[in-house]
């Protein structure tokens, strides 16, 4: 498995298929995701949002998209965060994670956010957030859609040297 902080025009489809196999993202929400890796491609950190991808075989398997909280002195939101299906449970998602958190506290922050869904189908991926020292926030009923809530994750980090 190798990572990397850049991505590439030609990554997009291959981190749709990465979306799509996770059988957890709406067509809609993986529009938004691709416009958001879009906007890192044409921008950079520029675009507010940092990215790591990893890959196997010289192929897109997972990523992740974060970025520092709007009007936060050191808050980081991840955004997105996806492994492929056929991955999952393997570690690859706790290595994503630890490399995110290591980029954030290196890039100062002190608190991380996470959202998602509380559908019956996201049980395992508050149950990854929770492994990995994240606690409920807040959730808010009904908020995606009836039945659908938005349940906020949010874990302190200290800062690391950027040695």
């Amino acid at each position: 498995m190798t990572y990397r902080n850049t991505l590439h025009a030609g990554d997009l489809q291959e981190l749709a298929v990465v979306m799509e196999s996770t059988g957890l993202f709406y067509d809609f929400e993986i529009l938004v995701a691709l416009e958001v890796l879009e906007a890192f491609i044409e921008r950079g950190e520029a675009s507010g949002y940092y990215c790591l991808v990893a890959e196997q075989d010289n192929h897109c398997v997972g990523y992740a998209v974060f970025g520092p909280t709007p009007c936060t002195r050191s808050g980081w939101d991840i955004y997105w965060m996806a492994v492929s299906k056929d991955l999952q449970g393997k570690g690859l998602g706790s290595e994503m994670m630890s490399r995110v958190e290591k980029t954030i506290t290196t890039q100062g922050g002190t608190q991380i956010w996470i959202e998602t869904s509380g559908r019956k189908d996201y049980v395992p991926t508050r149950d990854f957030y929770n492994k990995h020292g994240y606690v409920i926030m807040a959730e808010l009923p009904d908020f995606y859609a009836p039945g659908d809530s938005k349940v906020i994750y949010g874990k302190k980090v200290y800062i690391c040297n950027k040695d």
